[in-house]
C-alpha cells in the first residue's frame, strides 16, 4: 500500500493525486448551487495535501456554524489557519471554506490532527 493511500485511510477518503499526495473525503452536506443539488468535490471537499518539502495543506467546506469550532480545533492542535472565505454565489446553505497549513510536521501527524479537529468540530462526512 502506498504512503498516499495510508494517508487517505486516516481520513477515510481516497487518493486524488499521488505526486504531490492529495487525499480527499466529501462532506455530508445537502447543498445546492443556483438551485441545483451538488455532489461536486469542488463544493464539498475535506482535502489534505502533502509535499516532499514538508509543506502540508488542508481545506474543507464548512457550514457557517462549523467555522468557529473548526478554527478552535485546528489551532488547539498547532495548525495555522490561513483563510476563511466563500467560493460560490447563490448556494444553500451558505458554504464557507477554511484553509490551514503546516511545515515540517510528519504527514501522518498532520492528517491525524486535521481529522481529529474535524471530528471535534462535529463535521459530518459521506
Amino acid at each position: 500500500m502506498s504512503t498516499c493511500q495510508k494517508l487517505a485511510d486516516i481520513i477515510g477518503g481516497e487518493v486524488v493525486q499521488s505526486n504531490p499526495c492529495v487525499v480527499m473525503r466529501l462532506r455530508d452536506i445537502r447543498a445546492t448551487i443556483l438551485g441545483r443539488r451538488t455532489l461536486s468535490p469542488l463544493a464539498l471537499p475535506f482535502m489534505l495535501s502533502f509535499e516532499k518539502n514538508g509543506l502540508n495543506l488542508g481545506e474543507s467546506v464548512l457550514l457557517e456554524r462549523e467555522v468557529n469550532p473548526m478554527l478552535d480545533a485546528l489551532r488547539k492542535r498547532g495548525l495555522k489557519v490561513t483563510a476563511i472565505h466563500n467560493h460560490w454565489l447563490f448556494e444553500e446553505p451558505r458554504l464557507m471554506y477554511m484553509h490551514w497549513e503546516n511545515v515540517g510536521m510528519d504527514p501522518f501527524e498532520f492528517a491525524k490532527r486535521s481529522f481529529e479537529a474535524a471530528r471535534e468540530a462535529g463535521l459530518k462526512f459521506i
